[in-house]
């Protein structure tokens, strides 16, 4: 699990509000996606983006939440991703897998 950090906030900034989440728990994000949004004291907004591509697997805060600087905000799953895999398996339209085609029919 990665946890995800109130970064970016300057040195005399030491807290900020949560102005709004990209994405919802259980959510796939992929590395650089804005994750959230923070409004910080004297009004400047900073983007948290995301650091690694995986699974949103908790959030600690909701929006309208205040959070110090450096804080933990969520978590990120990135086993998860590695789970369920690269999505290399070729599916038709209803879900089903294709059959593997390169079994020997020499049984004869």
């Amino acid at each position: 699990m990665r946890e995800v950090l109130a970064k970016g906030l300057s040195k005399r900034v030491e807290d900020a509000v949560i102005k709004r989440w990209y994405f919802e728990e259980g959510d796939s994000v992929t590395k650089g996606d804005d994750l959230l949004d923070l409004v910080s004291e004297d009004k400047s907004i900073v983007t948290i983006t995301v650091p690694v591509t995986g699974i949103l697997a908790e959030v600690f805060f909701d929006k309208g939440e205040t959070v110090q600087r450096d804080e933990v905000l969520c978590l990120i799953d990135e086993e998860e991703t590695r789970l369920r895999g690269d999505g290399d398996d070729e599916e038709d339209e209803d879900g089903a897998s294709e059959p593997d085609l390169d079994e020997s029919e020499d049984d004869f």
